[in-house]
């Protein structure tokens, strides 16, 4: 018995694209296949208040060059020069990040400073300083949540 590949290839064609087969569109009729839904007007680097984008890459490059000199005190001789590049840092911090809470839309790579407490992903209580993911810290009852030892 001879197989004739042309015909069987003819017949799985048919078979894939009629008829409901795999390679048919799922579907409704009439029902666009792409939406508009991925095109996007608004480019991440056109987000934001521009005056306030500009405000912070200004205090984003103040910190970055105070981060420079506090690399370069490191010295026991620059102990208090070197205390007040990093209060300076630190203020810079905050200062980038009440930029943002004004309307500053700051791209993936300029963004070097923690958000606020308050805004992080993974902190339940806020300004309780919860860094177990939710769980009870600092309680006093070994972060169990009101269980008790009893004293017998």
């Amino acid at each position: 018995m001879s197989i004739d590949y042309k015909q069987l290839e003819v017949l799985v064609r048919e078979a894939m694209f009629t008829g409901g087969g795999i390679n048919e569109p799922s579907a409704p009729e009439g029902v666009p296949f792409r939406t508009g839904d991925g095109d996007f007007d608004d480019k991440e680097q056109d987000m934001g208040d521009e005056e306030a984008n500009h405000l912070y890459e200004i205090a984003l490059a103040a910190r970055e060059a105070t981060e420079k000199l506090v690399e370069a005190l490191d010295e026991p001789i620059y102990d208090g020069a070197y205390e007040h590049a990093f209060k300076a840092t630190r203020a810079l911090g905050e200062a980038l990040n009440e930029l943002v809470a004004v309307g500053a839309h700051p791209m993936p790579d300029q963004r070097v400073v923690a958000l606020p407490v308050d805004q992080q992903k993974y902190v339940a209580g806020g300004a309780m300083g919860d860094y177990a993911g939710g769980a009870m810290v600092g309680t006093g009852d070994g972060g169990f949540g009101g269980m008790e030892e009893s004293k017998e």
